[in-house]
């Protein structure tokens, strides 16, 4: 919905946060065609954030949990992987525990962290969910591609 608005104050369709619109230059999150804008704005720079993540597969993971929780809290779970011996540029079961860690007193108080806590179930279930919807759709895509061959 173009009204739409979360828990956290994101609003319209891309689910964008008033001020992050407002640093793209948006200020009606109500209007489709500028959520839009903003969004897509928004995933551009997250592409350049991420533009160090070898792995493009990885690299849209870390993109999704910053688009959900911001790329510094995903940051701060980056450093966390460091400490923990765990491997910084890969989110699958690596920097994805460590975002789960942010909601716990002793690892969002660490002296790596610098952005505290963060409900970190919530950018490790939307990336999960995202891309097991998107893996979805491209199961779909082929089962419809095989159909219209025979």
């Amino acid at each position: 919905s173009t009204r739409a608005r979360s828990w956290a104050g994101a609003r319209g369709l891309m689910q964008v946060m008033p001020r992050t619109a407002r640093s793209f230059g948006v200020t009606n999150l109500n209007d489709p065609e500028e959520n839009l804008r903003a969004g897509i704005a928004y995933l551009k720079y997250l592409n350049e954030f991420w533009n160090h993540v070898p792995d493009e597969n990885q690299k849209v993971k870390f993109m999704l949990a910053s688009y959900n929780a911001g790329p510094y809290h995903v940051k701060d779970a980056q450093r966390l992987a460091v400490k923990l011996g765990k491997d910084s540029l890969i989110w699958d079961n690596n920097v994805e525990d460590c975002i789960l860690l942010k909601s716990q007193r002793q690892y969002y108080r660490d002296e790596v962290v610098k952005y505290g806590y963060c409900r970190g179930i919530e950018p490790y279930k939307y990336v999960k969910q995202i891309t097991n919807r998107y893996g979805r759709y491209i199961d779909l895509v082929g089962e419809l591609r095989e159909e219209e061959s025979v």
